[in-house]
């Protein structure tokens, strides 16, 4: 859990450097952003779906898709797979989903997006419940990017059953039914909990930020064209009531992501 969390603010870091860089991105430096996480193929795929959910342009990506086209787990986590082509696909009834369950325990190939796909319904519910959330309510956040937040809690969940299969076998050597229904259905509410809580504080420190930023930038405009020469920090200090501190380091932050989204 404590690694998700991690990944999950990294994530919300990447998304921060991309609006300084008219939102766009490349493959390249999201890998090297998300290096440290040690994150397969399918994993990967799922984190540039979900940063192009969010309006995000990936360079690099979006060629890979042109080339290969959209399969597989990449047309899952494709933002237009929502509720129309779950629909399409249908509600999964208990004994099919029970089935899928059993044959991706006991490692029968092609039942990962069997079992993914059995889920989407289930995340476009739970994500229903959310429309008279504060974020959702002021449009601070979309129900889609909370779907697509619920889609990553989908593969977290799976992934943890994958790695510990046995646990979720009983004595009688059936599927513990209720135990993977429960970490699912955990890491999905767990990944579209921490999305609102850490967008929601995100959005207020950047739009507090931002708003110093353009008073400090329209104060240092007025104060040239006042005195005719570039006003110094403690001028901005005593004309924006902002102080000096606080200045260096709104300075400071907007040099350090310069840096780090041109390394």
């Amino acid at each position: 859990m404590e690694e998700q969390g991690r990944f999950l603010e990294i994530l919300a870091e990447i998304k921060n450097i991309a609006v300084l860089q008219q939102n766009t991105l490349s493959k390249e430096e999201i890998n090297r952003y998300l290096g440290n996480m040690e994150l397969d193929n399918s994993k990967m795929e799922a984190v540039y779906s979900y940063l192009s959910a969010g309006g995000i342009k990936i360079t690099g990506h979006e060629e890979d898709i042109a080339e290969c086209g959209i399969t597989g787990s990449r047309a899952l986590f494709n933002r237009k797979l929502y509720q129309h082509e779950v629909d399409i696909l249908g509600v999964t009834g208990d004994e099919e989903l029970n089935g899928i369950i059993k044959g991706f325990l006991m490692g029968r190939e092609g039942l990962r997006d069997k079992l993914v796909e059995s889920q989407l319904a289930h995340v476009i519910k739970l994500a229903s419940g959310y429309n008279k959330r504060e974020a959702v309510a002021n449009k601070t956040i979309s129900i889609d990017e909370i779907i697509s937040e619920g889609n990553v809690g989908i593969l977290a969940g799976i992934s943890i059953i994958e790695e510990n299969k046995a646990q979720y076998i009983k004595e009688n050597g059936e599927p513990d039914y209720n135990a993977v229904h429960g970490i699912i259905n955990m890491e999905i509410v767990n990944a579209m909990e921490s999305f609102i809580d850490m967008e929601t504080s995100g959005k207020d420190w950047e739009n507090a930020v931002l708003a110093k930023t353009n008073l400090l930038h329209e104060a240092a405009k007025y104060l040239t064209e006042e005195n005719g020469e570039i006003p110094s920090k403690e001028e901005l200090s005593e004309y924006t009531k902002i102080p000096v501190e606080e200045i260096n380091r709104i300075m400071n932050l907007s040099e350090d992501t310069k840096r780090v989204a041109s390394s």
